[in-house]
Formats: C-alpha cells, structure tokens, sequence
C-alpha cells in the first residue's frame, strides 16, 4: 500500500499528562473551530464533579498549550457509576465533529465484576447516537429516549467509534469519505472484544438519528455498493482477535494515504476487576477502512511502574511530516483511579513516530558491558521486575559522573528511565555537545525503558557516546542500541 508504516515509535521522552483532569474514554475530535473537544467517562473531565460522562473544549495550537475546561456536565446521564433499573451505567464511546454538528456514540455498560463474562470484560450494550447543534451546551436524543428506545438494541453495536479523517470530519474524497460517515464497533465489549464490524452512513443523513439509514460492510471490496447491506446481521468482520480488539476509533493518516488502529487489550485473565497485570496496544494498518487490515507491532505497558494504560485513541489533529515519516499523538488514560495529580486516570497524550522507511538492524548494548566505561560512584543496580533491558542498570547521583561506549555504526539511542528522582544529562558524541536531556518526569510513575536520546544520521564509522551526570539527583543507564 501507499506509504505503508514499517514501525510505530511511541516517544515516552516527551509524554505528557492533565494533571487537573480526571476520567477515562477520552476520543478528543478536531471541530470547525480548530478546537478539540472530547467526552470523559467515570470522572469530573476538568470539571469538578464526577459523572458517567461529560464534555469538555481543549482548546490550544498545540499540545503544549492545550488546556481543557468543562462544558457540560451532563447531568441527565447520571454521577459517576449511577446505574438504571438494568444494573449498567451510561458511557460515551465515539465522537465526531461532522459539517459543524458533534456527534457522540453512548451505551449502557456493565462492568466486569458484574457482567457474568467469564473473562470479566465490560460490556457494552444499547447504543444510540446523540448530537449537538450548540457546541456541546445541549444534546438531543436525551438519556431518557436513548435508555428506553436505544438506536442500535443488543451488543453488535454497542461500542461504536467514528473513523477520524480530520477538522470538521475531513474533506477526504479517499473511500468515499467525502460521502459517508464511518464507525466500526467490536462486539459488545469495552475492553477485549472480538472483532470489529463496519459501518457506514450518508454524510448528509447523519443528523436524523435514525438507525436504519446505516449500512453494514459484509465482505469484499468495500468500494461496491453491494458489499453493503442495511442488516446488521450480514456483516463481516473486518478484523477477528479473540478478547483482543478493545474498542476505539481507527484515524486515517493523510500525507500516507493509510489508516491506523489501535486494538488493545489484558493478554492474561482478569482475576479480579480491574486489576490488570499489563496492558498491550497492537498497532494494525489498512489501505480502506474495510481493510485488509495488516498487524505493525505490539507494545506492552510494563515499562510503567505501578501502573497501567488503557483506552487508547488516535487523534487526527497534530498530525506532522518529518521527513518520510510522521508524527502524530495517541491519547489515553490510566490506572490506579485516585484523583490527585500523580494518577494515571486523567487524559494524557503519547506521541507517536509513523516510520514509513525499512527498520534498520540494531544491536543492544547492556549498561553491564565491557565497552561501557563508567567514571565516578556508579552502582550496579538489578531490579527485574522493572522492564530493565536485562533486569539492570547503573545509576548515579553525583555531579559530573560519567559514562562513555565508543561504537561503531551510523546512530546510537541511551535507554533511560524517567521520573521525580532523576536530573539531567549532557550528551556529546565525538566531543561534541549534542543535547542537555532532562530525565525527570514529575506526577507520573516510574517510567522504565524509555529512549531518551537519539542520533541517526552519523556517517558510517567510529564513534563514541558520553553522557555526563549535570545535577545531584539519579543519572541511569539501562542500556545503549547501535544502529
């Protein structure tokens, strides 16, 4: 395909975190005017009172600036984990800024310790789609209508996501994208479905809020109309994973001609909600939206110590060309769910790196290698329970410590840690000075494996790396890859 991905890099280094947020399910959308805007579930959003779900601006021209405010608390839908008569609570899925209407996808959800799957999954069950004419102020159909004469009953359906295409919807004639809106939904499940199916409806059609005008993708070349059918139950899925396809929007990528996905899931069995022991984001790819959809790379989130990541979405806004590749931003939220600014349950952003080139051969090089020349009062330190490449590293905290690694190749990564304990770092290769890394990382956990620094475009040849301790908080040194 055109401009296929040969790697996702997520960049840890430059991760970032809402402190005055609280909540999960965030699916920021890009509207008409050039704000993002998103739900939060379980949670205040940056509000001040906690809600199934409610809807909040983020407005800023980019992620450093970005601040988020409240506006509408949703009350109608009920406080955080009020439940109906059917023992579930209400939660927003998809979101979608589409020709200056928002649009959100709810559901009824019953969470794992109460659903009677034996993998205690969530599910999610009874969508409809609401809208808003006002930016969000108000919504119609009401939580009352949607929780008696649900648009999409059962679970086929129940976990929603729009494709994102970009501002206002996009204006991307790519798979008729110009023409139709499109949502895919695992089924029934908020986290670990099965599958995925498609949907599709007449951009123009989509604010009756009428279910039956949607069609179904049931197999083939998605490009033919007959390969749509207005019953659900005929539909094919587009890609199958066994309690592996967590639901979520997939994001088409323009300056690649691609769309991305991110299907995550618990690979062990929940022993008791929700409590996980990792977490994993598998990256897929597809030419349209029916697919076929092909597998990029996995990752897994032991790097966080103490924690979890969950809820991963895709953001069409932000999205950058550097060089053959592009980057662009992952959004997410987290566990434990205390609410105080060290938590991992607000919003939080991941970049990511698109690369479109062949990965290139690498070697790694432990912190305990021969080659690698410590000078001052460095400590072996062994920690295997803290995704160390080999379970160790080295550590200092005295000033003007320093570690050098001559090598030979055309680039060179240091793999870090980052968190409130450590300072920073001065790197030079060949004696020159080429970044002052900062490796603290205030109100998260420990983050363990993370490239903190990275040069690639060496000429072919010897070289050597040295990093210097700068402050008298922690220099670490997990390990050095060579390319």
């Amino acid at each position: 395909m055109a401009g296929s991905i040969t790697d996702v890099v997520m960049d840890l280094q430059n991760v970032r975190k809402w402190n005055n947020s609280n909540g999960d399910t965030w699916d920021p959308f890009w509207a008409d005017d050039d704000n993002l805007y998103a739900f939060n579930c379980d949670g205040r959003g940056f509000g001040a009172q906690g809600r199934n779900l409610a809807f909040n601006q983020l407005r800023g021209d980019d992620l450093h600036s970005l601040a988020g405010k409240m506006v509408n608390t949703m009350d109608e839908y009920g406080g955080s984990g009020q439940k109906e008569g059917d023992g579930a609570t209400w939660k927003a899925l998809g979101q979608e800024c589409i020709d200056g209407v928002f649009y959100a996808f709810v559901s009824r959800h019953t969470y794992g310790n109460e659903s009677k799957d034996p993998l205690l999954r969530q599910t999610a069950a009874n969508a409809s789609l609401i809208k808003s004419t006002d930016r969000g102020l108000t919504w119609t159909r009401s939580a009352s209508e949607n929780y008696k004469n649900p648009m999409w009953p059962g679970r086929r359906f129940g976990a929603p996501y729009f494709i994102h295409y970009g501002k206002n919807g996009g204006n991307v004639s790519q798979d008729q994208a110009d023409r139709y809106v499109y949502a895919l939904s695992n089924n029934g499940f908020w986290n670990g479905g099965d599958d995925y199916i498609l949907g599709r409806m007449a951009r123009t059609k989509l604010g009756d809020l009428n279910a039956a005008d949607w069609e179904y993708f049931t197999g083939g070349d998605g490009s033919e109309p007959g390969n749509w059918s207005g019953q659900m139950d005929r539909s094919a899925p587009i890609l199958s994973l066994f309690s592996r396809c967590g639901s979520g929007p997939a994001c088409y990528v323009p300056s690649l001609g691609v769309y991305l996905l991110v299907a995550w899931y618990i690979p062990d069995k929940l022993t008791k909600w929700f409590e996980p022991s990792e977490m994993k984001y598998d990256f897929y790819q597809a030419a349209h939206p029916w697919g076929p959809w092909t597998f990029i790379r996995s990752y897994s989130d032991r790097f966080i110590i103490g924690g979890h990541m969950y809820g991963p979405v895709l953001c069409a806004r932000f999205q950058e060309q550097h060089g053959a590749d592009v980057k662009m931003s992952l959004f997410t939220s987290g566990c434990p769910f205390q609410d105080n600014p060290s938590s991992l349950y607000k919003m939080w952003e991941i970049p990511l790196l698109l690369k479109t080139t062949p990965v290139m051969p690498s070697t790694t090089i432990n912190d305990d290698d021969p080659r690698v020349v410590y000078t001052g009062a460095w400590t072996a330190i062994n920690r295997p329970k803290y995704f160390y490449y080999h379970d160790d590293i080295h550590a200092t905290k005295e000033m003007n410590d320093s570690v050098e690694l001559a090598f030979t190749g055309t680039g060179i990564e240091l793999i870090s840690e980052r968190f409130s304990d450590l300072g920073n770092v001065d790197i030079t290769i060949d004696g020159t000075l080429k970044q002052n890394v900062n490796l603290a990382l205030m109100s998260f956990p420990r983050l363990t494996g993370v490239v903190v620094f990275g040069a690639y475009d060496l000429p072919a040849g010897r070289h050597t790396i040295k990093i210097v301790n700068k402050s008298t908080d922690y220099a670490v040194v997990d390990a050095f890859r060579v390319y």
